[in-house]
């Protein structure tokens, strides 16, 4: 009898070990491997399955105010495939579905030690990233890194993406802020510095955008006096010099600035015409005036050039359309949208434009597919967030920055669709506002 009873809490005691080594894996790995951190999800998921008590699981997500607004997401989001039409097994619903990750975290009584670890082993994944970016400038040709937008481009490339990438330095970078101390300043500043040089060279707008606005935030309400006023002259100062020495974060400043102004001034026919004889000469042996006569001589050929819309074919000029287009589509069916899985189908039967996926607009992807009643249930999540800051009396700064920070992004992309940023959103979620008691 004795002999089982060890036996059994044996097993209790490497069920418990793993699941930490789990937890601190998924936060080294996020920034490195999909595939990986859908392994270690998996067996989270199993583990929380094999642990058993699901009643009293159940009963602690419906309880709390966040879980209960995640999980009354994800049921509304289910329910809208009825009036959508669509069969709830496809790829948007195989995406949302990590949104229950977060309860499964939060109801796994992980070791509350481990809760520090996370944000250290997220930084050490993205030390990884580091590494194979710096490679990847000197050796622009292999394989490790992530193939995709801008491959020909010489810059930092990482294991993900740019657009996932740049937005984990920048909250790398906001972590950082939070774990600094006397005893690692020294060290930590150096990372700071390197995370910095990797983000304004990784291509990534977003993620920069976001640096340039929450990191002044942050060392404002970490700092005080002088040392406020020396950090953040130091940071303007900093900037500066990485505008003028580094090309990619040139490059992205630049097209961002000549994007507006194409939406602001759009191209006379004139130019338009000169645009593509510049194009047709670079790629053969004539020259553009050639082009240029050759392209008045035909009227068909002038009446297709004057029909493009140069202006919204650059990044910012889509987002710019995507706005216009779907706030025409939403008067449809404003309440409860089309359905999930729905808004490529719908876009692209009124726009004839079957290229365009979703419209790098996170609110305006359920606004089409949910309506404004998913809206309300996606925003609700973020404002238990932000209130439980508010609610706590030892404020602590990521419990406001993180909710305010994805919040941003979304207007920027579909990151609470995307499977990396939605497994981020779930991770950090859960190590900051969970209860760790």
């Amino acid at each position: 009898m004795e002999i089982t009873k060890i036996n059994r809490s044996e097993k209790k005691f490497k069920l418990e070990n793993l699941k930490n080594y789990l937890l601190i894996s998924l936060s080294v790995f996020l920034p490195i491997s999909i595939y990986l951190t859908d392994l270690i999800i998996i067996i989270l998921f199993a583990i929380w399955i094999l642990n058993g008590r699901i009643m009293k699981k159940l009963k602690i997500i419906m309880n709390d105010p966040i879980l209960r607004s995640c999980i009354l997401f994800f049921l509304y989001f289910l329910l809208s495939h009825f009036w959508g039409g669509e069969s709830i097994f496809n790829q948007t619903t195989q995406k949302q579905l990590l949104i229950l990750l977060l309860p499964v975290l939060w109801t796994l009584n992980f070791d509350k030690n481990y809760y520090d670890l996370v944000k250290y082993g997220f930084i050490l994944g993205l030390l990884c990233n580091v590494i194979l970016s710096f490679f990847t400038v000197i050796f622009p040709k292999n394989p490790l890194f992530k193939r995709g937008h801008y491959e020909d481009v010489n810059f930092a490339h990482g294991f993900l993406d740019h657009f996932d990438y740049s937005i984990f330095l920048c909250f790398g970078l906001l972590v950082i802020l939070s774990l600094i101390n006397s005893r690692n300043f020294k060290y930590f500043l150096i990372i700071i510095l390197i995370f910095i040089i990797t983000l304004i060279n990784s291509y990534g707008r977003i993620g920069i955008v976001s640096f340039y606005i929450f990191f002044p935030i942050c060392i404002y309400l970490f700092t005080k006096g002088k040392t406020r006023i020396l950090t953040l002259t130091s940071f303007v100062f900093i900037s500066i010099i990485c505008f003028k020495v580094f090309k990619p974060f040139q490059s992205r400043i630049n097209q961002t600035i000549e994007n507006v102004k194409l939406i602001k001034s759009p191209l006379t026919l004139e130019e338009k015409i000169e645009l593509d004889a510049l194009y047709l000469s670079q790629k053969n042996s004539e020259t553009k005036e050639f082009y240029i006569e050759k392209i008045l001589s035909d009227k068909s050929w002038v009446d297709y050039i004057d029909k493009k819309k140069p202006e919204y074919e650059t990044s910012v000029g889509k987002r710019y359309s995507y706005i216009k287009n779907v706030y025409e589509l939403s008067k449809e069916t404003p309440l409860y949208g089309f359905g999930a899985n729905q808004f490529q189908k719908i876009y692209s039967r009124k726009f004839d434009d079957s290229k365009t996926k979703h419209p790098h607009n996170n609110y305006l992807f359920v606004l089409i597919e949910l309506g404004l009643a998913g809206l309300f249930f996606l925003l609700l999540i973020f404002f238990y967030q932000i209130l439980d800051f508010f609610k706590t009396e030892k404020k602590e700064i990521l419990k406001l920055t993180f909710p305010l920070f994805f919040i941003f992004i979304m207007f920027l992309d579909n990151y609470f669709l995307n499977h990396n940023t939605l497994v981020f959103f779930c991770l950090f979620s859960f190590i900051i506002f969970s209860k760790k008691s």
